[in-house]
């Protein structure tokens, strides 16, 4: 993550992961062209900021919340001198382990794809700043913890489930007004894999319980994520991996049997090709 100093930073001992700025202040935000974390929240206690995300300006006032998912570019940033704020950002990989197996968190993701900006009221404000104030407390409480990456990753979760229970009330009805086909088929897809991942590795399976083609499906998920389908697969099955070799006591011949893989020397590689080392030196590397 590649971010100014702009205000009172909070270690909680994973850095490269996770950065959290307490005094957020308007040195964020100038003409430059901006790329942070894979998740940002970034919550406005004063002032005002405007900039430019996916080609929408956007704007920040006292109580909006914005969340920005993806590796996308910050354009166009000016902010007033009274700007204050909090900003947490996520790396892409302690996201993409925080994430996987939250299934009902994809809706709220396609959601905030194209509301990036929450405007909140009073009672939500002080809701969301609780919940902060109690993440906050816990992170920087957090070094030594012997589980600490586990720790964080689970603070991490409940901090998303938060989040989703705010946007509940926001979530439009897809069926009623006709959302985007792409975006429902993809909402589904991520489901799907999110049920499926341990079991099935191929797109056309994917897709033939989808109803649609393998070509169709990898058309759609890269329009709307940017990522084939094929990514998507791999990365959930990857993180499960990791987990189960980090966390566990489990061989590789009881992964490679969880994971519905036909032997531990197919699993090893599969793990391998896309991770350029074998299962066992992953979990050396990690002990």
């Amino acid at each position: 993550m590649a971010a100014r100093q702009t205000g009172s930073l909070i270690d909680c001992g994973l850095s490269e992961d996770v950065l959290v700025v307490d005094q957020l202040n308007a040195g964020l935000f100038s003409e430059q062209t901006l790329q942070l974390g894979f998740i940002v929240y970034v919550l406005c206690s004063k002032g005002s900021a405007n900039f430019t995300l996916n080609a929408k300006a956007c704007e920040l006032r006292p109580g909006d919340l914005l969340i920005s998912f993806g590796n996308q570019r910050f354009k166009d940033c000016r902010a007033s001198e009274d700007f204050e704020g909090k900003m947490m950002l996520i790396s892409q990989q302690f996201s993409k382990d925080s994430i996987v197996g939250l299934k009902h968190l994809w809706p709220y993701l396609l959601f905030l794809m194209e509301h990036p900006v929450l405007h909140l009221d009073e009672a939500e404000q002080k809701w969301l700043f609780d919940c902060y104030g109690i993440l906050i407390k816990r992170l920087t409480n957090s070094r030594g913890h012997r589980f600490l990456r586990d720790f964080i990753l689970s603070l991490n979760k409940a901090f998303y489930f938060d989040i989703c229970n705010l946007l509940g009330s926001r979530l439009p009805d897809v069926s009623k007004e006709g959302k985007n086909r792409s975006y429902i088929l993809f909402d589904r897809f991520m489901h799907l894999l999110s049920d499926n991942f341990r079991r099935e590795r191929n797109v056309a399976w994917y897709s033939e319980q989808l109803g649609i083609t393998p070509k169709h499906l990898s058309e759609v998920v890269k329009n709307v994520s940017g990522r084939t389908a094929s990514y998507w697969i791999t990365s959930f099955v990857l993180m499960e991996i990791k987990s189960l070799l980090r966390n566990t006591s489990y061989s590789v011949k009881e992964i490679a049997d969880k994971m519905n893989f036909s032997s531990q020397s197919f699993l090893g590689k599969y793990f391998k090709n896309a991770t350029g080392i074998s299962p066992s030196e992953f979990r050396q590397s990690n002990e």
